[in-house]
């Protein structure tokens, strides 16, 4: 989206992906459980990575007050509260439209990020924060644990805690579930071979990267495509010839 302004608050939480927004003075890069907020007339504009874009639930709400001075304007979520949150928002909206129940969980999300602001803390955001959106921006680069480890300054087995009691994973089993996700939307939107796939998303070795996702997904990259399309062709009664893979 190019620059543009709103006359409400508006909030944008990131549940996968990355991207870039611009603003006069700051350039922020949302990562995966992390919430931008722009108060009314904030110019902004926002860029999707194309590889990766990013999936998010946004809603603009229209109340009196302004930020803090200084305030920040991306929030990382690390206990998961404001994701249950906008989530449940989204459901009910989608189910009954405006009701006193998603009033209430929104009043409920206001708190929360009001809370933060209120508190007198900069909002911290650490090292397992800057590995998460390291590797959403980089996953098809070979990386490894050390290499991470470098970019934070701080040793391998330090990473390796913080990320898994933060993240309740590994950060290469976190880069796999990246790059696998990313082998999906490959094999739905474009017509490249499955070793091609397999590069693009940082896997040197197609042959590893096909037990990989059919330990996942429970289908071969090829079978899994050809599903997708399927159940695309199904939904829309449409009928297209799908191109064999060589």
């Amino acid at each position: 989206m190019a620059s543009h302004v709103h006359p409400h608050w508006e909030f944008v939480y990131f549940l996968r992906g990355c991207g870039r927004i611009d603003m006069p003075h700051a350039t922020l890069r949302p990562q995966q459980f992390s919430l931008s907020v722009f108060p009314p007339g904030l110019p902004h504009a926002e860029m999707a990575d194309p590889i990766d874009p990013e999936e998010t639930i946004f809603f603009g709400v229209d109340v009196d007050g302004s930020p803090p001075i200084g305030a920040h304007l991306l929030l990382p979520d690390q206990k998961g509260e404001l994701r249950w949150l906008v989530e449940h928002m989204l459901a009910e909206y989608q189910l009954l439209g405006v009701t006193p129940l998603s009033e209430t969980y929104t009043r409920a999300f206001l708190h929360l990020v009001e809370r933060a602001w209120e508190s007198g803390m900069p909002v911290q955001h650490d090292i397992v924060d800057f590995v998460v959106q390291y590797l959403h921006a980089n996953y098809a680069q070979s990386l490894t644990l050390r290499a991470l480890a470098d970019a934070v300054h701080v040793t391998e087995t330090h990473l390796a805690h913080r990320f898994n009691a933060r993240m309740g994973t590994s950060a290469m089993r976190y880069l796999r579930h990246i790059r696998l996700e990313a082998a999906k939307r490959l094999l739905i939107t474009t017509t490249f071979p499955v070793n091609e796939v397999a590069v693009r998303v940082g896997f040197d070795d197609p042959l590893y990267f096909s037990r990989l996702f059919t330990r996942a997904t429970g289908h071969p990259p090829t079978a899994y495509r050809r599903q997708q399309h399927s159940a695309i062709l199904s939904m829309s009664g449409t009928t297209i010839s799908i191109p064999q893979e060589r």
